[in-house]
């Protein structure tokens, strides 16, 4: 069977555009907007395809092109919301998908329906020319992942997920190939003290000089993994501390959030039983200490084998299309990755359009070649995958 043509240019814009337009800034996410405009795209055409409404307004879409046998399917992942518009100005509508001829902007143009897009029309891509490959290929859009990966989260135990071999993600990595990913953790250090006259502090408790205390041991933590061959070190950064009210008042009260973050090798679980562990010593090594910690945030880091026969597909991939310096790398964010991968194992790769330092940016725009080339690649990707 021949190839499947992979959508054209003018398609790759089309999708793209009405998906800019479809504004899913969270909150509140309205990513059923983008759903049901996928869904309804590829009714009729042989793909199974359901929309997962999990809020009022907020829904994931799951997809599947069968295949003929039982290897591990090949899934496709990309998410439906955006972040906020910010402060400053923008040129153009940020919603209005404004093409000058060789950009497209708007937001979400990078951060990622530019690549959500290009892995719905690869699928259409399939269908239309009835080619279909050992194992599935799937996609699953989500929802929330610029807030906290809630609609990767609602798909585990789900179908979509069920014997995934290969998962590839279309966060803007400019069509380089990002083998890992940091992973977060953000935590919430309280202290408790008693307020006093701070003319008579010795009848007090300063929640703030036990915090810092804390603190100090807290930022000297042993970590398990001291770097990561791509993602380089780990890092811990106390982002906020709020406590006390007027300046003669022995401050009863602390709070601080630390922003943490991982590389692969790193368990988080041991990490915040250290964490828990220090907070426990400090009530017999601080005099009159109160305190507790609260984790609001868990995304492991993700990471796969340079040597991965996942990677070594999408090298070959865009070397046959032309893109012969695709480079192996990284990202600093996180990703649904953090959610899917490590329940599953399944090797995890990064790869879309876009300049990953234009996403989230004010006057966020892709170019209309990555589009194309991102087009070709997802549709292509599938031949090299089940060939490996």
């Amino acid at each position: 069977m021949e190839p499947a043509i992979p959508p054209s240019r003018d398609e790759m814009l089309a999708l793209t555009s009405a998906l800019t337009r479809l504004d899913t800034v969270n909150p509140p996410g309205n990513e059923q907007l983008v759903a049901d405009h996928l869904a309804e795209l590829v009714g009729g055409s042989g793909i199974d395809a359901e929309v997962i409404e999990l809020s009022d307004g907020r829904a994931n879409l799951e997809m599947t092109w069968p295949g003929t046998g039982d290897a591990p399917a090949l899934l496709y992942c990309g998410h439906f919301d955006t972040v906020p518009l910010g402060d400053r100005p923008w040129s153009n509508d940020p919603h209005g998908a404004l093409f000058d001829g060789e950009y497209l902007w708007g937001r979400g143009t990078v951060d990622m329906k530019g690549g959500v897009a290009a892995m719905v029309l690869a699928m259409m891509s399939f269908a239309q020319s009835g080619l279909r490959f050992p194992g599935d290929i799937r996609f699953l859009g989500t929802i929330g992942e610029e807030v906290d990966c809630a609609g990767a989260r609602a798909a585990l135990g789900r179908e979509v997920l069920a014997d995934i071999g290969n998962l590839v993600i279309s966060e803007p990595t400019g069509m380089n190939l990002a083998v890992a990913h940091k992973g977060a953790m953000f935590v919430e250090l309280s202290t408790v003290g008693k307020s006093a006259h701070a003319a008579m502090a010795d009848q007090g408790i300063s929640a703030i000089a036990n915090m810092i205390e804390l603190l100090a041991n807290v930022t000297g933590i042993d970590w398990e993994v001291k770097t990561h061959s791509v993602l380089g070190p780990p890092s811990l950064v106390v982002g906020t501390i709020e406590g006390g009210s007027v300046v003669n008042l022995v401050p009863d009260s602390c709070s601080a959030q630390i922003d943490i973050r991982t590389v692969p090798g790193i368990d988080h679980d041991r990490l915040l039983a250290q964490l828990e562990s220090i907070v426990d010593e400090a009530r017999s090594s601080i005099p009159d200490f109160e305190g507790s910690l609260r984790l609001f945030g868990d995304y492991p880091a993700v990471g796969v084998d340079p040597e991965d026969p996942l990677v070594s597909a999408a090298q070959a991939t865009l070397t046959d299309l032309g893109k012969t310096d695709a480079a192996l790398t990284s990202v600093a964010y996180f990703s649904d990755g953090s959610i899917i991968q490590p329940p599953t194992g399944v090797p995890t790769l990064l790869c879309g359009p876009g300049d990953p330092n234009l996403a989230h940016q004010t006057d966020e725009k892709v170019h209309i070649n990555e589009l194309e080339l991102a087009g070709q690649f997802y549709t292509a990707l599938p031949n090299q995958v089940f060939r490996t």
